[in-house]
């Protein structure tokens, strides 16, 4: 049998097919290039290759959307026919696999992490498995589960870069911010065009209100994270987050309409930026001009398929709806939420009912102008958000909020104690410091300056 690049036997696979894995997987990694084109050259030349549809399954898994679940479902369907060919660490990436297109994420977290009891090499469960934990907001994990593997990686192994930059991530999300830096850098010293590595440097900064720091971070490295690479969206929104600090909003206009937005999204990876960026500008009262339309035409194409699916995507569909002012679309993702909590199964049920909802309760009331009411639907969730996925700094919206609703109904003292936390943890960071001189000004408009969209 052939074996991957890391001595790991694959069935089915040619020494052409092996090759071609390599690079599909290599694509997955640094997000360069399109891996679904790449191992599907390998499966036309050896449709009995396991991993090659392995690998293709959990690239779709990793959107997480369900639209793509047909084509796992296909994937994993040609693995099964394989049966009794199949390799040990084949048949439980499959397991795992199959547990996620059902939606029970936990257990098929676990059925991974049984792969890498095993298999600790195993790049591509380790890529999956990592994704999945961000998904599922499982800071621990998204450092454990790549400290559990780490001891059997070493430069000469293929892929360490990869390694330590799902580390970085992860230390990063475990607040070791000093640690994942130096581990973000190690990486990109192997592979400077590591986009995840880059990405895990950027929310170190922004975690620490680096601003300045995160933005050479990004303009120098630029050349390396940009160019073609499917994760260079979300890094620029870590850059143009930089500029919002610093109230640069020229800059972070051409970034958004340029880099982020520049024609209608496919998935909801990339949609999920693009709201959190307006709503952000909706909190301080900038005017983001047709930018909320276009973000919800893009939703409205999704909606009725993906409503439902995964919480943190319905909780950003909802504010683009109600940003453009589309409430009847925004009536149909808490139809959709409260039918999961109704009827559905696995962990998008607690997703939704001790998170989601709550908070997407809180959204509805600010745009409705009952900030006391968003309050009480935001507070007693904020601290455990997490449980629903995202980074700190994606769910730092959900913090901001809070604040402009206590400022919004006059309540200072509220915000004053989260405006604290904010201003400890990032002493140099601007908004922080805009925010604490409005509480006891008087002004309830919410706006941090108000101009037009650029």
């Amino acid at each position: 049998m052939q074996t991957d690049a890391r001595d790991i036997t694959m069935s089915g696979a040619t020494a052409n097919s092996a090759e071609l894995y390599e690079k599909a997987l290599t694509q997955f990694q640094c997000y360069v290039g399109d891996p679904i084109e790449t191992i599907d050259s390998a499966l036309a030349e050896a449709p009995d290759f396991a991993m090659g549809h392995l690998l293709r399954a959990a690239v779709l898994t990793t959107l997480a959307e369900r639209s793509v679940i047909p084509e796992i479902d296909a994937s994993l369907e040609a693995v099964a026919a394989l049966s009794g060919r199949t390799t040990e660490r084949e048949r439980g990436l499959a397991a795992g696999l199959d547990r996620c297109a059902k939606g029970d994420w936990d257990a098929a977290q676990m059925a991974m992490d049984h792969v890498l009891t095993e298999f600790p090499r195993d790049a591509l469960t380790i890529q999956t498995a990592h994704l999945m934990d961000f998904y599922r907001g499982d800071a621990l994990n998204l450092r454990n589960r790549i400290s559990r593997v780490r001891p059997h990686w070493s430069p000469s192994v293929p892929g360490y870069s990869y390694i330590l930059g799902m580390h970085a991530f992860g230390l990063e999300e475990c607040n070791q911010y000093r640690e994942a830096e130096e581990t973000a850098r190690q990486a990109l010293d192997i592979e400077p065009r590591d986009g995840w590595a880059v990405h895990a440097g950027a929310h170190v900064m922004e975690m620490q209100g680096r601003t300045e720091d995160g933005i050479y971070w990004m303009e120098t490295r630029q050349q390396d994270w940009a160019p073609d690479n499917g994760l260079a969206f979300h890094n620029w929104w870590h850059l143009a987050l930089y500029y919002l600090e610093q109230q640069r909003y020229d800059g972070m206009f051409e970034i958004f309409d340029r880099e982020i937005h520049p024609e209608p999204a496919e998935y909801a990876l990339q949609l999920v930026d693009v709201t959190a960026m307006l709503w952000r500008l909706h909190l301080l009262g900038i005017d983001t001009g047709d930018r909320f339309q276009k973000a919800a035409d893009d939703w409205e194409k999704k909606i009725d398929e993906e409503a439902g699916f995964y919480a943190f995507n319905d909780y950003h569909a909802l504010m683009a709806f109600l940003g453009a002012g589309r409430h009847e679309r925004a009536e149909q993702v808490f139809e959709a939420m409260n039918g999961v909590i109704r009827e559905g199964s696995g962990r998008n049920v607690m997703m939704t009912r001790e998170v989601g909802l709550p908070l997407c309760d809180g959204v509805k009331a600010f745009a409705e102008g009952r900030y006391d009411d968003a309050i009480q639907a935001i507070e007693p969730v904020r601290d455990g958000a997490n449980r629903f996925g995202g980074s700190h700094a994606q769910r730092d919206i959900i913090t901001l909020t809070l604040i402009e609703s206590a400022l919004r109904a006059g309540r200072d003292k509220v915000a004053e104690h989260y405006i604290a936390e904010r201003t400890v943890h990032k002493p140099s960071g601007g908004l922080g410091w805009r925010l604490r001189a409005r509480c006891g000004s008087g002004r309830s408009d919410g706006a941090e300056t108000t101009r037009n969209a650029a």
